[in-house]
């Protein structure tokens, strides 16, 4: 596997870094209260912008999809001040169209695009229980919160909007808001799977996975849902303290979601990360390693690649 590097210059510590939808460009969010964005072009990259923009680290990038932001380049990050901001390009500058702010107390720790489907709909997730849904319309940004979990949210992720719901019973347009859906994971040792309902209008939790928990309470460190590449199943990876990496599979709406430990490993895993077509997952540990995994036919998963 052919290897990259790219000197970002932040002072301090890279705590993420994300690519847009088709991998040209690159935004880093740093301990530095700066995030960075590079233009990625083979061997060379090019830095387009360095935004001082929170007080205190950055925890978080996302970007959102062109065809949610109109065809603009736009992007959010995550802060340690407990703000979440929505940076859209504007001429060679990034401008900072709209801030979550007063909501997330002790800090944003995680953020993430809905699919463009349904528009530019950004949630985000603080390290007091709170998760903010913030939504465009014509009209502007609105934002509803809930509490989502004690302790604190650690990472949040949407599901795809060709999921298994969509795949088996198709939705009418006018019900769409129906197939949104995302899962949060906490300190309290859940994940938990949240519907919006569009006769009340709110979010609302449908499901509790707490394999975590088996052994004692564990905080989980990240979850994502995989991207759908036709089949008729959903994919949520997760990894906590535990030291174990979870794969929770549902094959069809109705059913209850399975899992299977995928790492058992002597290193804590931190983040977790599904490939574009959902067929491979890469796992990353705080000895700084990174591994990836695939799902053989047996249904066992097995290690394909590790970069150290």
């Amino acid at each position: 596997m052919s290897r990259q590097t790219l000197t970002t210059a932040h002072e301090g510590c890279i705590h993420d870094v994300q690519m847009n939808y088709n991998g040209r460009y690159l935004a880093t969010a740093g301990s530095d209260g700066r995030v960075k964005i590079f233009e990625v072009k083979g061997g060379e990259d090019v830095e387009l912008a360095n935004i001082r923009a929170h007080d205190g680290g950055v925890w978080q990038v996302s970007w959102c999809h062109s065809r949610a932001s109109g065809g603009a380049k736009m992007l959010a990050s995550a802060g340690e001040d407990g703000r979440v901001c929505i940076w859209k390009e504007s001429g060679k500058n990034w401008e900072c169209i709209h801030t979550v702010d007063h909501i997330h107390e002790g800090g944003a720790v995680a953020i993430s695009w809905s699919p463009f489907e349904f528009g530019a709909i950004l949630s985000s997730a603080g390290a007091d229980g709170i998760v903010a849904v913030c939504t465009r319309s014509n009209e502007g940004w609105t934002t509803t919160q809930f509490i989502a979990h004690s302790g604190g949210v650690t990472g949040i992720s949407w599901a795809p909007f060709l999921s298994s719901c969509s795949l088996v019973r198709p939705i009418p347009l006018q019900n769409l808001a129906s197939l949104m859906r995302f899962v949060t994971c906490g300190c309290d040792g859940h994940l938990v799977i949240w519907k919006y309902t569009q006769s009340l209008m709110k979010w609302e939790s449908i499901q509790v996975l707490s394999d975590h928990c088996r052994n004692g309470v564990v905080a989980i460190r990240d979850v994502q849902w995989a991207k759908n590449c036709g089949l008729p199943f959903d994919y949520i990876a997760s990894c906590a303290d535990d030291k174990a990496v979870i794969v929770w599979t549902q094959e069809a709406p109705e059913k209850n979601w399975t899992h299977r430990i995928v790492v058992r490993s002597n290193e804590t895993p931190c983040r977790v990360s599904w490939s574009l077509t959902g067929s491979l997952l890469a796992v990353s540990f705080e000895n700084r390693t990174v591994s990836m995994w695939k799902e053989e036919r047996s249904g066992e998963w097995a290690e394909v690649s590790r970069i150290s």
